[in-house]
């Protein structure tokens, strides 16, 4: 992948991360027009970040092209984090955040199965582990970036510069991205969506998506690990990388409730979980991709619409558990079994049979 086209996605995925972080920031203005008091706030976030998004734009995309869709999706999100300046009232806002939600979402599956497609397969891992680095670290570089913004100018400059921001992008991505070469699909869009919905009941992905679904449940230095995925993978194939890294996350919640009294102990385990997630995030999703095939896009649709579901739930679940060692204790036992369910899908697929 030729550096601009990198540098064009990587913008794109800040400003389609930081969608979902900037309705939280915005209590004074949201008060001023009594969204807050409404809990508008809460309740607008919460729909721009609805994971049920995600299968609509895979079955799209392997349909009309990485291409087509990358566009609409980023012209709909302009368009739609500009009028968000304008919404009068509490239900415009809801709809107007969950018609971003709907276009963000757009952007992840899709790219990444123009990656799988485009870039060479030598440097496939490296790729997808850069995005996957950016789509981490873009979930804390939104928060910063808008709470800045919000102190310094006010909250409504936020949507004003993302939305300006993705429209700056676009341009770009219309003159340097190529629609890649691809298997050719056969029959018409609702094709598409029976073939996305075989592909979630085949036994490795539902094992994938097992696993897949822990990784949000719960440093960034050690989210900078997802960019050694590719060597890593070359030695030890996805599946392997993949399971390893849930089994050093679970390392990592096994030292923060052993030593959940001390902050070096925590600052420790905090940062080997980070680093398990950064090398699961990459691998599981070269893994949904490479299972999907040739309705790739429908695979990594379905793999942000699980990862999205344990974002989801993970917060229930914490608010359930009572105390913060039993809490990370069965986060533990549950990525030890995701390693499981990895290594029992690989082992379905070694072979063309048992795909």
């Amino acid at each position: 992948m030729r550096f601009p086209v990198a540098i064009c996605f990587y913008i794109a995925i800040h400003f389609c991360n930081a969608q979902g972080r900037i309705i939280t920031l915005g209590q004074g203005w949201l008060h001023k027009r009594s969204f807050m008091r409404e809990g508008g706030g809460k309740k607008s976030w919460q729909l721009s970040q609805l994971p049920g998004h995600y299968p609509f734009w895979g079955p799209l995309s392997d349909q009309y092209g990485r291409r087509l869709i990358m566009l609409v999706g980023l012209s709909a999100l302009s368009v739609a984090t500009l009028a968000c300046v304008f919404a009068p009232s509490l239900p415009w806002l809801a709809g107007l955040r969950m018609l971003q939600g709907l276009a963000a979402s757009s952007f992840a599956p899709v790219a990444l199965a123009y990656l799988a497609e485009a870039v060479l397969p030598r440097h496939r891992a490296i790729a997808i582990g850069a995005m996957s680095t950016s789509f981490l670290v873009a979930g804390i570089l939104g928060q910063v970036f808008a709470a800045w913004v919000a102190l310094q100018w006010g909250w409504i400059w936020v949507f004003i510069a993302t939305g300006t921001g993705l429209m700056a992008v676009l341009p770009f991505i219309v003159l340097l991205i190529q629609e890649p070469v691809r298997t050719a699909v056969d029959g018409h869009l609702g094709h598409r969506f029976i073939a996305l919905g075989k592909i979630a009941m085949r036994p490795a992905i539902v094992l994938l998506s097992c696993a897949h679904i822990t990784l949000l449940l719960s440093g960034l230095p050690g989210m900078f690990m997802a960019l050694l995925v590719g060597p890593l993978a070359n030695r030890f194939g996805m599946p392997g990388v993949a399971s390893v890294g849930y089994l050093v996350a679970a390392v990592g919640l096994t030292l923060e409730a052993i030593l959940s009294q001390t902050i070096i102990g925590i600052g420790i385990g905090s940062l080997l979980f980070v680093t398990g997630v950064a090398l699961a995030v990459p691998a599981m999703i070269s893994r949904f991709g490479d299972l999907a095939a040739p309705d790739r896009a429908a695979g990594m649709a379905l793999n942000g619409f699980v990862l999205f579901i344990g974002a989801s739930i993970g917060p229930l679940i914490a608010s359930w558990v009572p105390g913060f060692v039993p809490l990370l204790a069965g986060l533990t036992v549950a990525l030890l079994l995701a390693s499981i369910c990895v290594m029992k899908s690989a082992s379905l697929t070694s072979s063309p049979r048992k795909s």
